[in-house]
């Protein structure tokens, strides 16, 4: 036992160190030393880099730009980082460097198992808990975060003792882009699916799961990946994407299962190869807020609750709405919470030939 603490510990076996006091006790050989904080936001991952990713090599410009050089010059970090033996199918991740915008506080791009994402809410909450709690920052008020599809706010609630206790992220501008439909087999039978396609700083499949038959719940997870996976394929492969406002090439990258619920609607999405969101995904919350509001069914300020998959949940409003060059644009904001769950260092020895693996390839 600890006498300090009051803590007790299983005795080992004879021989073996106390995993308490395990420790390695010669020097580690590698070709990478990479620091990193972990979080979860609504069981949500995202593994924060801290230190050790030189960002001399892909510095200058926006964070797109820096994302973008990263991807060239650097992608076997990622790799690294997010696929196996250190990370899984469904790993999400951020990466930090200095912004460029004389607005913002701090620069982050996202990343995950498959690649690069320009914007991400529950990412974004993770960032700003990791940062305030070991330090890093010292806000005074909100955030302001430059990312891949501009910039956002970050507003954290801290306790007396230093804890954030939630952070509310607004986000940029977001609108229905177009509706479409897909003939599909379901169960032996052709079935038309409606899907609303929406711009929320990623690109959503918005996709009611009832046509498909299965409620929004983890038993039904792998029909819904399958689902998602085809119907992103599908809608991108039929039609082509751009922003309104600025003429970019848009492609749709998340497809979302919706449930609606008197008490909180549920949601499911899947990304990447078939990775699933644990949360109700903050830019995927902010999606469905817009898609509502154009069909007439929640109003400006009307508290929103989104619940995800395991049954965690954001709230979120839209806080205004103006229309330009016919479209209904809209300003949202969600609110969440994340939790500190790892501090690592990574390591390469330099002896190891398996970098990073899919089981799948």
């Amino acid at each position: 036992s600890d006498t300090e603490t009051g803590r007790s510990y299983r005795t080992p076996k004879t021989g073996q160190p106390s995993l308490r006091r395990l420790s390695i006790d010669r020097d580690v050989q590698t070709d990478v030393l990479i620091e990193a904080v972990d979080t979860h936001t609504g069981g949500e991952p995202t593994r924060i880099v801290t230190g050790g990713v030189n960002t001399d090599r892909f510095a200058g410009g926006s964070v797109e730009e820096q994302r973008d050089r990263f991807r060239e010059e650097a992608d076997a970090l990622r790799r690294l980082l997010m696929k196996e033996p250190r990370g899984h199918d469904d790993m999400y991740g951020a990466i930090l460097v200095p912004p460029a915008a004389d607005a913002a506080d701090i620069g982050v791009f996202f990343i995950d198992n498959g690649g690069y994402k320009d914007l991400c809410g529950h990412g974004t909450m993770g960032v700003v808990t990791a940062l305030v709690e070991t330090g890093y920052l010292d806000p005074d008020g909100a955030v302001t975060v430059e990312t891949p599809a501009g910039l956002v706010t970050a507003d954290p609630e801290i306790s007396d003792a230093g804890r954030v206790e939630h952070v509310t992220v607004e986000n940029i501008s977001a609108y229905v882009l177009d509706a479409v439909t897909l003939q599909m087999d379901i169960d032996g039978e052709s079935v038309t699916v409606p899907v609303d396609v929406v711009y929320a700083g990623n690109v959503f499949a918005m996709v009611p799961a009832a046509v498909f038959g299965l409620h929004v719940a983890p038993d039904n997870t792998d029909a819904f990946v399958d689902y998602g996976v085809e119907i992103r394929e599908r809608v991108n492969e039929a039609n082509e994407f751009e922003d309104p406002f600025s003429g970019e090439e848009l492609v749709v990258d998340h497809t979302e299962f919706y449930e609606p619920d008197a008490e909180a609607d549920r949601n499911i999405v899947v990304f990447s190869a078939g990775a699933v969101d644990r949360s109700p995904c903050g830019t995927g919350t902010c999606g469905k807020m817009t898609l509502l509001h154009t069909k007439g069914e929640l109003a400006v300020g009307e508290p929103y609750h989104h619940e995800s998959v395991i049954g965690t949940r954001f709230e979120g409003r839209l806080r205004e709405v103006e229309h330009r060059e016919g479209y209904t644009v809209d300003n949202a904001e969600i609110s969440g919470s994340a939790y500190i769950v790892a501090k690592h260092t990574f390591v390469l020895d330099p002896a190891d030939s398996v970098h990073s693996f899919d089981i799948s390839t």
